[in-house]
């Protein structure tokens, strides 16, 4: 699967609110649950995720239903790659990996009925996400890093580079420092912390609810 630099833009929400979520792994109950704490209104707010909607919780299926929401929008993850590259592409390393890693759920869903829709979502996935929040501050979303650095050459990544954007850990295990220019805040998800981690105008959300944690979700007005 080429991972292409599709950037999905959005202005701010004129009806609601938006929030940006860490990574699914389809724990749907859960996420639920917490959005109704936080009166979440599914006409007028918005929930943007950083990716990794399948594999590891129980609900695999139900997250990437989640992309016929009106109110749901996602980036692709390493796992939306691995499990369309395992199962669509039918390559037996990313298989033998998603299936060591998760994605043992699709087994349990027909190859002529289910797969060829969830590979079609999977493939309508952007790289990237922008918004524009009330102050007007521009927020980009995106997997695990973004390795260049102007939010405004985002169209000039290359395969490798793209790829990089929804594997890389070293960011974040090293806590590197620096800032990502022509862009206010940039969020991912890819890499577990039990609290956001700001470096720079760059925050870590993923909280790996899959494990029973509490999601980090943030309203991009409060950033």
């Amino acid at each position: 699967m080429i991972i292409h630099p599709k950037l999905q833009t959005f202005t701010a929400n004129p009806y609601g609110r938006d929030f940006v979520v860490g990574d699914v792994h389809g724990c749907v109950s859960a996420l639920h649950r917490q959005l109704s704490a936080l009166k979440f209104d599914y006409q007028h707010d918005r929930l943007f995720c950083t990716g990794d909607l399948v594999d590891r919780g129980p609900e695999s299926a139900e997250a990437l239903t989640l992309l016929d929401e009106p109110w749901f929008f996602s980036v692709i993850g390493n796992h939306e790659q691995l499990i369309y590259e395992g199962f669509c592409e039918q390559r037996e390393e990313a298989r033998e990996l998603i299936l060591q890693h998760g994605g043992e759920w699709i087994l349990n869903y027909s190859e002529q009925d289910e797969w060829p829709d969830w590979f079609r979502k999977i493939e309508s996935l952007p790289l990237g996400i922008e918004l524009e929040n009330h102050h007007g501050e521009r927020v980009g979303v995106i997997h695990a890093d973004y390795p260049l650095a102007s939010w405004d050459t985002f169209e000039q990544l290359t395969t490798p580079l793209a790829t990089r954007a929804i594997w890389a850990r070293e960011p974040f295990r090293h806590r590197l420092p620096g800032r990502i220019y022509d862009i206010d805040w940039v969020i991912y998800g890819h890499n577990i912390t039990d609290h956001e981690i700001r470096l720079g105008n760059r925050l870590y959300i993923d909280s790996g609810a899959f494990r029973g944690y509490p999601f980090i979700i943030k309203n991009i007005d409060d950033l």
